[in-house]
């Protein structure tokens, strides 16, 4: 489904992928980098292609293009699979700076929150990716239970958005005091 604005952050914003975007989306996720942690890899980049086209039209599946303030691609995340006010989050892949990869997620809690009216999130964390397994627990995400994702061992986190408002606060005010400092400098 095609989100029809920009979300703007401080550091980072989000648009609706686009085919004009498939290259871009087929190289990050095949990098060696992220390969192992990321979701089944298409085999293509025309398959790439039509999973975007898919992904357009499906109802309830929002999947972003990170921005720097440059106007340069960094990454990808996504809010999809809506079941009883509950929606997955994911698809995500970022090679930005510490402060940017903060605000895309983020954004994308206020935008489940906000404009989708969702007060539960989940996610899924291969058990190979310790880093973020991490970051999921430090945002206030509660560990559900282990399972098989595309042949790779996972973990299930659910976060209740509404409950977990003061840790999005927190963030909010942090990246805060960071945007005023960068713009002092």
């Amino acid at each position: 489904m095609v989100y029809p604005e920009v979300i703007h952050g401080m550091f980072v914003d989000l648009r609706s992928i686009t085919l004009d975007d498939a290259e871009f989306s087929y190289n990050i996720r095949a990098d060696k980098r992220n390969r192992d942690t990321v979701g089944q890899l298409a085999p293509s980049l025309e398959a790439q292609k039509d999973f975007i086209r898919w992904q357009m039209q499906e109802p309830n599946d929002y999947y972003f293009v990170v921005l720097n303030k440059k106007g340069e691609r960094i990454g990808l995340i996504g809010a999809y699979d809506l079941h009883d006010d509950m929606i997955e989050v994911g698809r995500e892949v970022n090679i930005g700076e510490p402060t940017e990869i903060m605000e895309v997620d983020f954004l994308i809690r206020k935008f489940c929150k906000e404009i989708l009216n969702i007060h539960k999130t989940c996610c899924v964390v291969y058990a190979n990716n310790p880093k973020q397994i991490k970051n999921v627990l430090r945002r206030g995400a509660i560990e559900k239970s282990k399972v098989n994702r595309s042949g790779h061992e996972a973990i299930y986190f659910e976060q209740n958005i509404d409950v977990s408002n003061a840790t999005i606060n927190r963030i909010s005010e942090m990246l805060k005091k960071l945007h005023k400092k960068l713009l002092s400098e």
